[in-house]
């Protein structure tokens, strides 16, 4: 009876692309018995169709396969900026020297002959995991060296004080790793507060490299416009828009952006997005659920955003909700699917109690983990006093 070392700690997928029908069949009931999700696919043709939808942890890959050889598949993967990252092994055999080293300079992370005995390569895909897991908790951990050395932050630490309001909002990086969401709260003076939600897209947790390049551009924007009596929201982003499209340094990268001025005097709330999620008004006099849609284009796609300026006029417990597509992104079949209505669904039953952000932060922000996230989370919950 073959026996297998532990596999981490978290169930991992693996993608395993091999023709020989007897070999795959073995290597998936040896996967599977030792802990992991195992996908199989017959060619490399049927590999990349899979991988426009699945998202495995790691690629397990043989050489010689009919259409297109393991090299070339690897080639098409590296191109493809969404899937290169995918770790990938190749398990042929094949090995010829000059084949290894033509396979690990297309940087492969190993070169696995077939002759190896299953519960050693089952122990070579765990040590490679495992590793892939140590070299993740370090560059959390240096990420966040990085942020506290440079003093930039792109989440506040506390909940703004602004009156007539009350103002909670939630944040979970995906996987751990500081990632493209920013939440931003600009207190003007006694009488206006701006509340601001983005998320870069794209370039999963390098994102976080560009949300400070954004959120100066913004908080910039902001003041010059504020202390010129300027409050338009669609002048404000108009103007960030622009110098974002015109940074070459930011070419190619985006951002939606949720902007609102929140104003004690009249009890308003100004509000204008760019390519943002439509936010959540709860009314509480009909106990009612309306979604307010913004017509403007994400940050840094057009030199004209398109941008309009709305007014939500808010009662005692009227409730606002601004939040990222990693509420939205749920798991579904190995994939990733957005289910707004879903989201919804989920927390309309918290908004008539008292004290509903913190029951949703309960029953449902707190459930959020690894197993069941795709993306950065965020939420800015308004409630009207």
């Amino acid at each position: 009876m073959m026996t297998f070392p532990d596999p981490p700690a978290k169930v991992k997928k693996i993608l395993f692309v091999e023709d020989n029908l007897v070999f795959r069949k073995v290597m998936e009931a040896s996967l599977k018995k030792a802990g992991y999700v195992c996908t199989l696919c017959g060619s490399a043709t049927e590999a990349l169709s899979l991988l426009q939808t699945e998202m495995p942890d790691l690629i397990l890959s043989d050489y010689e396969m009919p259409e297109i050889n393991g090299f070339d598949f690897r080639q098409t993967v590296l191109l493809n900026p969404d899937i290169r990252d995918i770790p990938f092994v190749f398990l042929t055999s094949f090995t010829d020297n000059s084949l290894v080293l033509e396979g690990l300079n297309m940087n492969a992370l190993d070169y696995i002959n077939k002759e190896t005995p299953i519960p050693v390569i089952i122990s070579k895909l765990n040590n490679i995991i495992k590793s892939l897991e140590n070299e993740h908790i370090r560059s959390i951990r240096e990420l966040r060296i990085a942020a506290e050395t440079l003093n930039v932050k792109s989440i506040p630490t506390t909940n703004p004080v602004v009156s007539g309001f009350k103002i909670d909002f939630w944040h979970k990086g995906y996987l751990g790793y500081p990632g493209g969401d920013f939440i931003d709260f600009i207190r003007v003076d006694d009488r206006y507060c701006f509340a601001l939600l983005g998320d870069i897209m794209g370039k999963k947790w390098k994102a976080w490299f560009f949300t400070f390049g954004f959120l100066s551009y913004i908080r910039a924007a902001i003041r010059f416009c504020a202390l010129d009596d300027d409050f338009a929201l669609d002048n404000i982003v108009q103007k960030i828009n622009k110098l974002v499209f015109l940074d070459e340094s930011l070419q190619n990268i985006l951002s939606s952006l949720s902007l609102l001025l929140l104003d004690s005097q009249t009890g308003h709330v100004h509000y204008t997005g760019a390519g943002d999620l439509p936010l959540i008004l709860y009314k509480k006099k009909g106990q009612k659920t309306d979604m307010i849609k913004s017509s403007g284009l994400l940050l840094g796609l057009l030199e004209d955003g398109l941008y309009d300026n709305q007014i939500v006029s808010m009662q005692p417990g009227d409730k606002l909700v601004i939040f990222t597509d990693g509420m939205i992104d749920i798991p579904s079949n190995g994939t990733k699917k957005s289910d707004y209505p879903f989201f919804v669904e989920k927390i309309s039953p918290y908004f008539g109690n008292e004290a509903s952000f913190e029951q949703i932060k309960s029953h449902v922000l707190n459930k959020i983990n690894d197993s069941n996230q795709m993306d950065d989370a965020s939420i800015i919950f308004i409630e009207k006093q």
